[in-house]
């Protein structure tokens, strides 16, 4: 699948990132350049989203990086609250460039926090060599009676107990210093998040990974055409998840649904939003029209389902 290319490279927000940190984090030492030259790998290729674009201050996005790794970054998509540990041993934040901080494992790896401007977080991590884990282990702190949950396109959905989606593991990817692809593939164990990284004295390193976790699929929308038609807005996170993938539409596109219903005044509108052709219509946008924005939704339209949809270029 190719990745979606989108946005502009981060400016200057390490000191903000910095100030949004501990103590700890502040008074680490001097970039890691070659941790920052790793990430930037990303912006030329197709095989991964460019990590070092649309980045934020995590405190103005709701998201908390610790100052050392043996606390969890926290993240609040406004709903619902979970925390993530890093994988590794516990380490202090070191400032990497643009903004960022990492976190040494003590196993030839880095974890780095990746914050975007729409809440969602880049988990990455660093490979530096051969003798680098192939596993890197997420502890997920989730909300009471929400469970893990592996869905059909290799991502993760984060599941209340009444099944609704709180947030979203998009599906893996992994490359080399080269750009080139790696195999990588999740697993769930209990309230753990595994991703497995094939690499091997073959890849070109450091390889770079991610979980990119997030639960914001509508920056804003408005009601047009009679109340009929939805401009959708989407968020970062909404137009890189499934570009070209009906797998990953048909997985992601209810719980986008289910925010922008949930979004509504009034129940006439809630009912709109809920009809399983304004379903497909997100969908059909999700995988051909994640460029486009807004994503304009007609809730009146006969529901063609997400093929049909696709097939008249979501119209």
């Amino acid at each position: 699948m190719r990745r979606l290319r989108v946005g502009v490279v981060a400016t200057a927000v390490g000191g903000l990132l910095l100030a949004s940190l501990g103590a700890t984090a502040a008074a680490a030492s001097e970039d890691d350049g070659d941790v920052l030259a790793a990430l930037a790998v990303t912006a030329q290729t197709d095989e991964a989203p460019d990590v070092l674009s649309d980045n934020a201050d995590p405190a103005s996005v709701g998201v908390t990086v610790p100052g050392n790794s043996a606390d969890p970054v926290v993240i609040d998509s406004g709903a619902v609250e979970i925390g993530v540990t890093l994988p590794g041993t516990a380490a202090d934040a070191v400032t990497v460039g643009g903004g960022l901080v990492g976190f040494d494992g003590g196993d030839g790896s880095t974890a780095v926090p990746v914050v975007k401007d729409d809440g969602s977080v880049q988990l990455i991590s660093v490979i530096d060599g051969a003798s680098s884990p192939t596993e890197y282990r997420y502890e997920l702190d989730l909300p009471a009676g929400a469970t893990l949950e592996s869905v059909d396109d290799g991502g993760v959905a984060v599941t209340a107990a009444d099944g609704s989606v709180l947030y979203a593991i998009l599906a893996p990817w992994a490359v080399d210093a080269n750009g080139a692809a790696v195999t990588t593939t999740y697993t769930v164990d209990g309230n753990d998040l595994v991703q497995h990284v094939a690499h091997d004295a073959s890849n070109a390193y450091p390889v770079v990974a991610d979980p990119w976790l997030g639960g914001t699929w509508t920056e804003s929308w408005a009601w047009y055409t009679g109340i009929t038609r939805i401009a959708m807005t989407p968020t970062l996170f909404a137009k890189a998840a499934c570009p070209g993938n009906v797998v990953c539409a048909a997985a992601w596109q209810g719980a986008a649904q289910t925010e922008l219903a949930n979004a509504q005044v009034n129940s006439t509108n809630k009912a709109k939003i809920n009809k399983s052709t304004t379903r497909n219509q997100i969908g059909c946008h999700m995988v051909g029209g994640a460029l486009k924005s807004p994503w304009n939704l007609e809730t009146s339209a006969a529901d063609k389902g997400l093929a049909g949809f696709i097939a008249s270029a979501c119209n």
